[in-house]
């Protein structure tokens, strides 16, 4: 059961196609595990529609509907091909990111608990996929800017609550020293979607902040 849904200023900048790329790559994955979320999204939407029927017209060319139509009649849709089984449970979001499931991406070990798959750097925004042994932690953490996480296997822990397959969390500057927790029974991996690279408080961990920094804003 899904209990962490995006605010629903988020869900209209969504809708309103404002968010930056990778943070609306979040909440397009939350979407396709969330009836709720999905049934307000469409609410937006046509909220959207009916606001921008109320402005007033624009002048036009008058061919420029045939000429859009002409353009979208020359151009060849291929066919989607049906995802691997392996790719079945990915949301269709991520299905050209990740084409042949999670484990055939190329994953970088960050410690003995967590590894990476980076994704894109688009935005400003660094996405990833970030995979937790079962019962692994995330060393505690400060947020330097926002970071969207979607929970898409398995569960994980913090101080505010448990986050499940679907669930979606939003943290920022406010959030001091952040340790999230796998739980012990299978492995968890989320999306992520990080503007500012996160800090380390610990003794030892904040020696890795040099190296989280440059691989952020590398391309």
């Amino acid at each position: 059961m899904i209990r962490h849904h995006p605010p629903t200023e988020v869900l209209a900048a969504y809708a309103a196609g404002s968010l930056p790329l990778g943070h609306g790559l979040c909440v397009a994955a939350h979407l396709q595990y969330c009836p709720q979320c999905r049934q307000l999204s469409r609410q937006l939407n046509h909220l959207g529609g009916e606001l921008l029927d109320q402005l007033p017209a624009a002048d036009i060319s008058h061919n420029l509907r045939d000429q859009v139509l002409a353009q979208l009649d020359s151009r060849d849709i291929p066919a989607q091909p049906e995802p691997p089984q392996a790719a079945s449970l990915i949301p269709g979001c991520l299905r050209q990111l990740v084409p042949e499931g999670f484990d055939a991406l190329p994953w970088t070990r960050l410690s003995p608990s967590i590894r990476a798959s980076k994704l894109s750097h688009a935005d400003g925004a660094k996405v990833e996929l970030i995979a937790i042994k079962p019962g692994g932690q995330v060393a505690a953490h400060n947020h330097t800017g926002t970071e969207i996480t979607v929970v898409l296997k398995g569960s994980f822990s913090d101080a505010d609550g448990v986050y499940n397959q679907g669930d979606i969390i939003l943290r920022d500057e406010s959030n001091k020293n952040h340790r999230p927790i796998a739980s012990q029974d299978s492995e968890c991996i989320c999306l992520t979607a990080v503007d500012a690279p996160i800090e380390f408080t610990g003794f030892f961990a904040r020696l890795f902040n040099p190296l989280i920094r440059r691989s952020h804003y590398a391309s």
